[in-house]
């Protein structure tokens, strides 16, 4: 696995930042993969956001101020792009747009437009099974499904916003 996430690391980082809409565009309806959220919002902003109506969502501010100064957290260098979370989906490119929205429900999500713009955040993304230089892994999604997630986060950082 660790051969797999340095391989997924080289592509991100060859990766261009891109937008919301854009991954909406890119991303083929049935794809499978992963992806990771960036901002250049600083932990402070998410600290001081509010509590979410949805229990069911990510309370922002906690989850900031649990895991400020914690050495295995992704923190933000300068006022540069760092990682704030990453999930998987396969149905990627629906799986992503819905971190964004603020729905009811039972179904936990970030839903990032509760406190903030959506351009306040960019993208990048892998998609299994595919050959594409730039966004893809030869890997099968359910081969590597249970585990890339979890140990590119052991390996790299663990993103303020995930929860497990």
């Amino acid at each position: 696995m660790k051969e797999t996430i340095e391989r997924v690391d080289k592509i991100l980082k060859a990766q261009n930042l891109i937008t919301l809409q854009d991954a909406k565009n890119e991303i083929p309806a049935s794809a499978e993969g992963f992806y990771w959220i960036y901002t250049q919002l600083p932990l402070s902003r998410f600290s001081s956001a509010s509590r979410p109506l949805n229990r069911a969502h990510i309370d922002f501010s906690i989850m900031a101020k649990l895991h400020k100064n914690l050495r295995s957290v992704i923190t933000q260098q300068n006022n540069d792009y760092w990682c704030i979370y990453n999930g998987k989906g396969k149905q990627l490119k629906y799986r992503l747009a819905a971190g964004f929205t603020n729905t009811d429900g039972a179904t936990g999500k970030l839903a990032l437009t509760r406190c903030f713009d959506t351009d306040d955040f960019r993208l990048k993304y892998i998609v299994c099974n595919s050959n594409d230089a730039n966004h893809g892994i030869k890997e099968k999604y359910i081969d590597i499904q249970r585990d890339l997630e979890r140990v590119w986060r052991l390996h790299y950082g663990w993103p303020f916003l995930c929860r497990t």
